[in-house]
């Protein structure tokens, strides 16, 4: 509900902490930049001061975490008590009489995990459906993925039940990671083209670091997850001549970290691995700017890596560094357009060595002045636009 002074109210949605979700959090920084007032829900503290309150999720009931209640809710209870159990319950009652009240103009839900609430009566009265109903899907969600391990079986018909509010009517608006991947929930949802809105963070004005002939530092920064390329890097740095160097910059995950550290102590070029701590996130493009190339070399294993854009890329170039992937085709595209870096021609750690091999100084400091030069198109600006569009759209008012 628009209020007395003609400012419009918004609530973010996300099954995240805020905070360091990215994405998320330049979802509320542009909608408080237009004028909104927005209050979150979700996961974590207070994500910025530009939230007016934040509502944290609740901790579950002991027994819905525990394995016998886990197995109760799953083979014993209807889907919509199942989701009243395990995520209703947990969303303060403030929140809930927001929504009910119809206090907000628009709710933005992000990923799948909150959209049963749109089935929920005593949550989203038709005084909630008035507002402007907008759901982000950030990657592709495949149902098939949880049908390997005999907990994703357990669970599998629910994850289901739940992934298929993507298609609900009420939804307003769609907006998606890319234009690949909205593609694949037209084709099965048979809903209107989702508008791709990249992970680009904000422009930061600096230059590219010098390239030191002496040594070519690559980088990986991000997700801990040996489906991220590691072992064709590793495999790549037998290889490949001694002034290439390779640094890991991973969040948290102790136990892929521990199998990492192993295979370097085992590797013939371990002195020149590292891994190092993540930078925060507000900080990560200043952070990562000491290096030359920035590695994302993604086997197409599944949907999303297959049409991966993601956030170290872009972080990358307003970091200044050159880009080496694969044939990725929405990371592809973009490197040979702008010139910011290599594409290897196959998904083999002897490609990704050759690739890098073939590289001299003066081609690395041609991809990093590239990358600089990119850097002011490739910034949150246009992303910026393109996801208030989508929100704001009279079209999609009710």
């Amino acid at each position: 509900m628009t209020s007395s002074n003609g400012t419009r109210s918004a609530l973010v949605l996300s099954y995240s902490v805020i905070e360091s979700d990215p994405r998320v959090r330049r979802q509320v920084d542009w909608l408080a930049g237009a004028g909104w007032e927005v209050d979150t829900l979700g996961l974590g503290g207070r994500p910025t001061p530009a939230v007016r309150d934040h509502f944290a999720l609740e901790a579950p009931s002991r027994w819905v975490t525990t394995r016998a209640g886990v197995l109760a809710a799953q083979l014993v209870l209807p889907a919509r008590v199942r989701f009243r159990r395990q995520v209703v319950d947990r969303i303060p009652r403030a929140a809930q009489e927001r929504l009910r009240s119809g206090r907000y103009d628009l709710v933005v839900f992000n990923e799948t995990e909150f959209g049963p609430l749109l089935a929920d009566p005593s949550v989203f009265t038709p005084a909630a459906r008035r507002a402007r109903l907008h759901l982000d899907l950030h990657e592709y969600h495949n149902p098939a993925q949880r049908r390997q391990t005999l907990g994703a079986r357990i669970t599998g018909s629910h994850y289901r039940w739940v992934r298929g509010f993507i298609g609900h009517p009420a939804f307003t608006s769609r907006s998606v990671v890319n234009a690949p991947i909205g593609r694949l929930y037209v084709d099965e949802f048979g809903v209107d083209a989702l508008v791709p809105v990249r992970n680009i963070p904000p422009f930061v004005d600096q230059e590219p670091s010098p390239v030191d002939p002496g040594e070519i530092r690559l980088l990986f920064h991000g997700l801990a997850s040996w489906k991220r390329g590691f072992d064709a890097i590793l495999d790549a740095m037998r290889v490949l001549p001694e002034h290439f160097s390779m640094t890991f910059m991973l969040m948290p995950n102790p136990a892929v970290e521990a199998r990492l550290r192993e295979s370097i102590a085992a590797h013939p070029a371990a002195a020149r691995i590292r891994i190092v701590p993540p930078a925060p996130m507000r900080e990560l493009a200043e952070r990562i700017n000491e290096y030359d190339l920035e590695i994302i070399f993604y086997r197409p294993l599944e949907r999303n890596l297959e049409f991966a854009l993601p956030n170290k890329f872009f972080e990358a170039v307003q970091g200044r560094l050159g880009v080496v992937v694969g044939e990725s085709p929405a990371m592809a595209e973009i490197v040979r357009e702008l010139g910011i870096g290599v594409v290897v021609p196959g998904f083999d750690a002897a490609d990704l060595a050759a690739s890098l091999a073939d590289l001299t100084i003066a081609d690395v400091v041609r991809l990093k002045a590239a990358s600089h030069r990119a850097a002011d198109v490739l910034n949150a600006e246009v992303e910026r636009e393109a996801f208030l569009a989508a929100v704001e759209s009279d079209a999609h008012a009710r």
